[in-house]
């Protein structure tokens, strides 16, 4: 079976509003903008996976894609089937697996980067959106899409904040003021580099002290790198330093 030309796969959705949630009870969908996303990024025969189910999901299957989505209710992955073979939409590629993303990502995406369109709309708690994009994005091609929903979410944000910021990632558009698509550029460093991060440009950050240990902390720190770029152009008075300070 295969999605017949003349159906808008989006525009059905949009019009009959299934509910595959709570056993077809709520809904819990991407906005329109995001299901337009998702169908102009798929083309036929790539290899896509998402974290959630629902609407995207037919979406995904739809477009031809060889999908996988993880949820952890089988209920909401037989109404979705349910739904795509009613529309006549061919969910032969479609793949479901059952359970909690934080459960199943680590032993069935390697790092071997295979996924050539991502979708991360899985579970909102901190800090497993963080989790859910690390594991994904390792199995995502060096020129693959990555989505990432829910941006305004408070446990979502730093996710998107830390993509926008760094250069191997280019923002490629906002939908709706909710989602946001992206292209991993390059593959990013395996080292820990922290300190090259921009998302960490703002070290040392002691907004958590009060005001006053907060002034002292800055001073030190300031102190400090005052010595260390003294240090650096006069290597002799780095030396009297430690002779200075030698423990007995």
């Amino acid at each position: 079976m295969t999605v017949s030309h003349d159906i808008d796969i989006v525009r059905r959705l949009l019009a009959d509003e299934p509910a595959f949630h709570l056993s077809g009870t709520t809904h819990w969908d991407a906005t329109d903008g995001t299901l337009y996303a998702v169908r102009k990024l798929v083309r036929p025969g790539d290899r896509t996976f998402e974290v959630g189910a629902g609407m995207t999901t037919v979406v995904f299957a739809a477009a031809g894609a060889k999908h996988t989505a993880v949820s952890p209710d089988p209920a909401e992955h037989q109404l979705i089937r349910d739904y795509c073979q009613k529309v006549g939409v061919d969910d032969s590629q479609l793949e479901f697996i059952v359970g909690f993303s934080d459960d199943i990502l680590p032993s069935f995406l390697t790092r071997e980067r295979t996924l050539d369109v991502a979708l991360v709309d899985g579970a909102h708690s901190f800090p497993l959106p963080i989790v859910d994009w690390h594991y994904v994005t390792r199995a995502l091609k060096v020129g693959g899409k990555l989505l990432l929903d829910d941006i305004p979410i408070p446990a979502v944000k730093p996710t998107f904040q830390h993509m926008d910021l760094e250069s191997v990632w280019r923002l490629d558009g906002i939908f709706d003021n909710r989602s946001a698509a992206f292209t991993l550029l390059r593959e990013p460093t395996s080292e820990d580099a922290w300190r090259d991060q921009r998302f960490n440009s703002g070290y040392p950050d002691y907004s958590f002290a009060t005001i006053p240990t907060r002034l002292m902390l800055r001073g030190i720190h300031r102190a400090l790198l005052v010595r260390r770029a003294l240090g650096q152009r006069f290597p002799r008075l780095r030396q009297v330093y430690r002779d200075r300070f030698k423990p007995e």
